[in-house]
């Protein structure tokens, strides 16, 4: 292949080849490495974080009620059970700019157009630790509530137990559910 090139091209020939394929095994070992890993373990690391606190947050609500509801006398065993419509939602601060531009250009033919251009640039505010500021923290949605209590079969245990999940969840009487 080779043979009609003198020994000084032979060697930049094997040069840029050896280098050709130096850059390949590179391109290759890049592309199998993952990206950025400290980004990625902290995404997944903020992720599961804000998972188990939604977790938390909704089995500490059922911990509490169940808690409150195990002091009325005469209630006995007692489960709770809460389902959510929605889950918590935060609110983070932005700054946010607006512009508007209107262009009007008339033509020799008499003929007019308007142009108007918006553009809104939005950046999330954050604290010194890099956490968003919050503005507002909206509860999760309470869509159900299922008690039940061996005392239930009372049925002045059983109002009391129903009067008082209204109460503590603010949530109307057909979502709530007594039973023995």
């Amino acid at each position: 292949m080779f043979k009609n090139l003198n020994e000084k091209d032979k060697k930049r020939i094997y040069s840029l080849l050896s280098l050709a394929v130096v850059c390949v095994i590179v391109l290759i070992a890049l592309s199998v490495l993952p990206g950025d890993k400290k980004s990625e373990e902290k995404a997944s690391k903020d992720k599961e974080q804000n998972e188990v606190s939604q977790v938390t947050s909704e089995s500490s609500l059922e911990d509490r009620l169940k808690n409150i509801l195990a002091q009325i006398e005469g209630v006995g065993e007692l489960d709770v059970m809460i389902t959510f419509e929605s889950s918590e939602e935060i609110q983070p601060a932005y700054n946010s700019n607006s512009t508007t531009e209107k262009t009007e250009e008339k033509d020799a033919q008499g003929g007019e157009r308007t142009i108007t251009t918006s553009s809104e640039n939005k950046t999330m505010i954050t604290s010194g630790s890099s956490d968003p500021v919050v503005i507002k923290t909206t509860e999760a949605k309470v869509k159900g509530v299922i008690v039940v209590s061996s005392g239930a079969s009372d049925s002045k245990v059983k109002e009391t137990l129903y009067s008082t999940v209204q109460t503590a969840l603010q949530i109307s009487g057909h979502q709530v559910t007594i039973i023995n």
